[in-house]
């Protein structure tokens, strides 16, 4: 749907879409802190105020003057046609979830429970950012020992959101990819898996569910600079909507369970495929490759994509956003009291670890708690390209691994055993190639309508991967041999070349 909306229906208003009118501006609300010392702006940032109380404000340059300056040739505009409707993009989600004090006031005393929906709040409002005396929320001044206890608050709530998604993860991890591997190791390489391996999944999404409704009764409770998170989660709509998230998230969970499933299966009944799998790639342009697909085998391929991807590219990020994440605790724990202890920097960071954490929706909102409440200080700027290289990061991080790689992994499954299946099951496989592809396309278009050198290059890398199983897809249907030979060079390989493809029981994967 996001792509459909990118593609065919221009001009998309989007978040971040491409296909906004007008030079950088907006209109703000007067600020709330106009006699906080401002920390050095930078050039392009210059702006001019309407009028005594804070009127319209234009900037003299461009955002991707601003942006680029900051983040350099990566952060430059990729597609200069639509420069100006990139750059106001990025101003249209600022002036949406920025400063605005009656925005903000509807949501002071409310709650939010993937149950029951908003509600009357029942635990206390903490403010995360604006806790040091001399920059208070709404412009009070602190005293000391107010910044110190209201520090303490925010210090404790950003601890309960962080501590628990690591240990929930790995219990996640465990349940889905481990218990889905394991099952397809222990079934039957004609009738499939076992029903009882089923349980494994139904534990992960009651647990998920019980962990996502504690994390975002907390965030509903947590302000940051200002705004309460829960005026961001409303914000969200359509397939953002925080409910249809919640419910995308549980089908995502069973998605993994299956996706290692297949793993487990491919290296339990390989026997029958390794022969033909060989022997495309001895036909092939890449010829010089067989030796090693020889030794290593279509259930080496899916073993090595299952431990790369999980274990060390997810896990290893991970690893990264955690010492990040201690490292600024630790940071805002030595602050100096009643001075700032920036914990909003850690915002984008703490948004990616629940990604990992399998809390995709919870991460959603803390994505946009990284944008800023406007638009007037170089530090706006850098945490807006912050957390442009925050979601790139976080969008190889998942679907290199969990989308490219088992999408190709099954596309050469369905090249090998489609003559000797029948049409439900062809069906069957081409329905897990494209759930195994549909979110990583949609992660591309987004990811290109930023119009970011970094986003736009990280977009084609992965439409380029996914293009080969697409290929490989449409040729089992289209070859006479249903096989597409291994190089850059399109073509099908020859009917006669390929051996031992047919023995096993139309209708049954191959035993």
């Amino acid at each position: 749907a996001q792509a459909a909306s990118w593609w065919g229906a221009l001009p998309f208003q989007g978040e971040l879409g491409l296909c906004s009118i007008g030079f950088v501006s907006f209109s703000s609300s007067p600020s709330k802190f106009a006699g906080a010392a401002a920390t050095p702006r930078i050039a392009p940032m210059e702006r001019l105020l309407a009028d005594e109380d804070g009127g319209p404000m234009h900037y003299e340059k461009t955002m991707g003057s601003s942006l680029q300056e900051v983040g350099g040739w990566w952060a430059g505009v990729c597609f200069p046609c639509m420069k100006k409707q990139a750059n106001q993009a990025l101003v249209d989600i600022v002036k949406a979830v920025g400063e605005d004090f009656e925005q903000d006031m509807l949501f002071e005393e409310k709650e939010y429970s993937i149950f029951y929906g908003m509600r009357e709040a029942s635990t206390e409002m903490v403010e995360l950012e604006y806790t040091d005396k001399d920059e208070g929320k709404d412009g009070v001044v602190y005293s000391l020992a107010k910044s110190e206890e209201m520090q303490q608050k925010a210090r404790e709530r950003f601890a309960e959101l962080y501590l628990p998604i690591i240990p929930m993860g790995l219990v996640l991890y465990g349940l889905t990819l481990g218990g889905g591997f394991i099952s397809g190791l222990a079934c039957d390489c004609n009738d499939g898996p076992l029903p009882f391996f089923f349980v494994l999944p139904a534990i992960a999404i009651c647990l998920e569910i019980w962990m996502l409704n504690k994390i975002t009764l907390l965030m509903s409770s947590t302000e940051i600079e200002g705004r309460p998170m829960l005026r961001l989660l409303k914000y969200l709509s359509g397939l953002d909507n925080y409910q249809v998230m919640v419910v995308l998230n549980i089908l995502d969970i069973f998605s993994r369970f299956t996706r290692a499933q297949f793993v487990g299966y491919v290296f339990h009944c390989h026997d029958a495929i390794n022969g033909p799998f060989v022997e495309i790639w001895e036909n092939s342009d890449s010829r010089m490759f067989a030796p090693i697909m020889e030794f290593t085998g279509i259930h080496g391929l899916a073993v090595f994509s299952f431990l790369l991807g999980p274990i060390v590219v997810q896990f290893g990020y991970m690893l990264f956003l955690k010492n990040k994440l201690d490292t600024e605790m630790e940071d805002a724990k030595k602050a100096e009291p009643g001075k700032p202890m920036k914990i909003v920097d850690s915002i984008d960071d703490l948004g990616a670890l629940m990604n990992w954490g399998m809390l995709n929706p919870a991460g959603k909102v803390l994505h946009l708690a990284a944008v800023p409440v406007n638009l007037d200080e170089r530090d706006d700027i850098e945490r807006l390209w912050d957390r442009m290289k925050t979601e790139v990061m976080v969008v190889l991080a998942r679907d290199l691994p969990d989308g490219v790689m088992q999408m190709t992994l099954q596309a050469w499954f369905l090249c090998v055993v489609f003559p000797g299946i029948d049409g439900p099951t062809r069906a069957m496989l081409c329905v897990n190639i494209l759930l195994a592809s549909v979110g990583c396309l949609a992660d591309a278009f987004d990811l290109i309508s930023m119009n970011r050198r970094v986003t736009v290059a990280a977009g084609f890398f992965l439409l380029m991967l996914l293009s080969f199983g697409f290929i490989r897809t449409a040729g089992a249907f289209t070859c006479d041999s249903s096989i597409v030979g291994v190089s850059f060079r399109l073509h099908c390989l020859p009917n006669d070349l390929i051996h031992g493809r047919g023995n096993w029981t139309s209708g049954t994967l191959p035993g």
